[in-house]
């Protein structure tokens, strides 16, 4: 009976540093930057703007992301904030600023999705 025992600990034993090793080979392998887009609408009556797209700057410039593309959907924007959305496509190369209407081509561009005609 002891014998049976001292098997199944050491089985177990073995399998548990299998699974640790293997746990932690994977982690360090994983891709440390994750890929997403970012939409960012654009109301006339949003305010803060300007410190939302510093907010996404400075994600960017912190290096722990990949922003495939950021959306910048205009749905009326004033004057003003398609000046901020123009410099801060001018600075950011893969920013841009569309329309509604063009989102969804946009989308299925960035993602690679296949649209039925």
């Amino acid at each position: 009976m002891d014998n049976v025992i001292v098997t199944s600990v050491l089985i177990l034993a073995v399998i548990a540093v299998i699974e640790g090793v293997s746990l932690f080979y994977k982690s360090s392998r994983r891709v440390k930057k994750l890929a997403f887009a970012a939409v960012v609408p654009v109301f006339p009556d949003d305010d803060d703007l300007r410190e939302r797209l510093e907010y996404l700057g400075d994600k960017l410039s912190g290096g722990s992301y990949y922003i495939e593309e950021i959306i910048i959907i205009n749905y009326g924007a004033t004057i003003e904030q398609l000046e901020i959305c123009g410099r801060f496509c001018y600075e950011n190369r893969n920013a841009i600023l569309t329309d509604p209407a063009s989102l969804e081509k946009i989308l299925s561009k960035t993602f690679a999705i296949e649209r039925k005609t």
